[in-house]
Parts: structure tokens; C-alpha cells; sequence
């Protein structure tokens, strides 16, 4: 198990601060990228899908 980290098994890790300014680009660059914007696409179609009636 040397490849585990102490931080694999839920101990705390001593460096856990995230920039939010890179984490804002990074979520920026994931939301723009065309599979996203795909996806963001469908999920609109499935939102806007009537409920089908099922007899039972």
C-alpha cells in the first residue's frame, strides 16, 4: 500500500487551501468546453420532457 496517501484515507492533508481564483478559472474553462456545452444542452431537454403516464 505504498502508493496510498495519508490524505487517501481521510486524514487531514496540511496544505488543503484552494486559490479561488484559479478554482473560478478552472470551473470557467470545464463550463465552456464543448462537451459541456453538449451536455448543458441535453439536460435542457430533459427538463423541459412531459411526464409520461404509466398505467398501473
Amino acid at each position: 500500500m505504498a502508493e496510498l496517501q495519508p490524505g487517501d484515507l481521510g486524514k487531514a492533508i496540511p496544505e488543503g487551501a484552494v486559490d479561488n481564483a484559479q478554482l473560478r478559472d478552472v470551473n470557467e474553462a470545464i463550463r465552456s468546453h464543448a462537451i459541456e456545452q453538449v451536455g448543458k444542452k441535453l439536460r435542457g431537454y430533459m427538463t423541459d420532457m412531459k411526464r409520461i403516464a404509466v398505467a398501473g
